[in-house]
């Protein structure tokens, strides 16, 4: 195993978990990255209860500011996969609450957090979406026509759920256009940050809200 792979592992056997450990506890680096980075790859491989485990040990005993944000954000990936709803909003909630304290460190758990209601159809949470997108989309220039899509997508379903059929049309078709783009705009990075999965539900409700405007009319 080379020098860069004992935290990037995409199995946890006890073998793994122990060998993990002693380079862990060997390292001079920050320990809360390497936790962190060997959380996200068991979370590719699906290993979430064992990503969790390693996230936790962040926030117990390596509370590095510069880790937080991004480590409640894969906890509540996790916990989006494992069925566990009510607790995943939390660590959206505590995502937004650190990048809100430490304002350096940015992820895109606000947009995770609006595009999860909207799909679970949390329509008592629809008003505080909409907060978090006026709160952050302030400090963030979606660059890419992924960011874009999900922005305009949350915001066509809190637009329909306020009646608000117009706009949310309106938005579905931005969301709609965003997704059918094939070059990302930024000049060394063609492909970086398209849409990818255009036969989601997400996708099929902004379909539907685009629909809309063409019956109305």
């Amino acid at each position: 195993m080379s020098r860069d792979e004992w935290f990037r592992r995409n199995t946890w056997t006890e073998r793994d978990r122990e060998e993990f450990n002693t380079r862990l506890k060997r390292s001079r680096s920050s320990k809360a990255q390497y936790l962190r980075i060997q959380a996200f790859h068991l979370a590719e491989a699906h290993h979430h209860r064992a990503a969790i485990e390693l996230l936790d040990r962040i926030f117990a005993d390596f509370p590095e500011r510069t880790e937080m944000a991004c480590a409640h954000l894969q906890k509540a990936k996790c916990l989006v996969r494992l069925g566990q709803d009510d607790a995943a909003i939390e660590e959206f909630r505590a995502a937004l609450q650190t990048e809100r304290s430490f304002p350096n460190s940015r992820t895109s758990a606000w947009l995770g957090f609006g595009c999860f209601i909207v799909e679970k159809r949390r329509t008592e949470l629809y008003d505080e979406v909409e907060r978090v997108l006026k709160e952050f989309s302030a400090a963030w220039h979606l660059p890419l026509p992924v960011e874009r899509y999900r922005y305009f997508g949350i915001r066509a379903y809190v637009a329909a759920e306020k009646g608000m059929m117009t706009e949310a049309s309106d938005f579905a078709r931005e969301a709609i256009a965003e997704a059918a783009k094939q070059q990302s705009g930024l000049r060394y990075h063609p492909k970086l940050g398209l849409v990818e999965n255009v036969d989601s539900q997400f996708a099929r409700g902004l379909a539907a809200l685009a629909a809309e405007s063409v019956r109305d009319s």
